[in-house]
């Protein structure tokens, strides 16, 4: 819980110091001596999104040191978050996401065979941080990072050593230290609208209010840390671990803009 404290209070310190720092423009145009109305640009955002991940882990140990195999399965995500425009290109938020179940076998060849299979689950949170190449612009490409923290549980298992009997060990949750980077382009879906405003007390002009909806295509490097399961019930024996475990994922997103 103290990662994930730590991890909101960076998030918010973030978005908050870029929002003093790009505060204050002027939206202002001038026509003549006179100013016209300019449609106010969004400040800030709702996003979800949907991921496919490849995943793989650095390391799989299991009762007996010496790995003969080892894998990791694909899977998915869901995840939502709220932003800010800061001005100039960059742009934040932060974001939760609910990842599916991930199978991860191992096998070991020592004195005797042993093989085991668990799951794991997890929830990230990130503060991100962007910077888009062509802000107002339909098709914007755009770069981004992030840092935060992921809750790895892992499911109950077995060891089956020589392919017979089994020795049962328990299930446990791990906070991690999370980091992403990101590349990607974001369309803008909708036309915007037109409205009327006033030049003091002299006449109208109609001002254009850009499109609130997104269509978000991109690509993810994701870093989620270890994942452990707990010892044997019985006599202590320490559970499997995957070390180092990120994913490579293909993202689709929406983001609505808020006036």
């Amino acid at each position: 819980m103290r990662m994930l404290k730590r991890a909101i209070v960076a998030g918010a310190a973030m978005i908050c110091s870029l929002s003093a720092a790009y505060a204050g423009g002027d939206l202002r145009g001038s026509i003549k001596d006179d100013y016209a109305p300019v449609a106010a640009s969004p400040t800030w955002y709702l996003r979800g999104d949907f991921s496919y991940a490849w995943q793989n882990s650095d390391t799989v140990s299991v009762y007996h040191p010496t790995i003969a195999s080892s894998s990791i399965s694909d899977t998915w995500a869901l995840g939502g978050g709220i932003g800010r425009y800061f001005g100039r290109g960059f742009r934040g938020d932060v974001t939760y996401e609910w990842r599916g179940n991930t199978d991860i076998n191992a096998a070991s060849t020592s004195c005797c065979s042993t093989t085991t299979h668990f799951s794991m689950r997890s929830q990230v949170l990130l503060a991100n941080l962007y910077y888009d190449f062509r802000p107002g612009e339909r098709f914007n490409p755009y770069i981004g990072a992030g840092i935060g923290t992921s809750r790895n549980e892992t499911s109950g298992g077995f060891y089956t050593p020589n392919g017979c009997g089994c020795a049962p060990y328990e299930g446990k949750t791990q906070w991690n230290l999370a980091w992403a980077l990101m590349a990607g382009a974001s369309i803008r879906l909708d036309r915007g609208a037109q409205r009327v405003g006033g030049i003091k007390d002299d006449g109208y002009v109609a001002v254009s209010e850009p499109g609130r909806m997104h269509l978000d295509l991109g690509y993810r490097y994701l870093n989620l840390g270890d994942a452990v399961s707990g010892p044997n019930s019985f006599n202590g024996i320490a559970g499997p671990k995957a070390g180092g475990i990120d994913a490579h994922e293909l993202r689709v997103g929406l983001r609505y803009d808020l006036r």
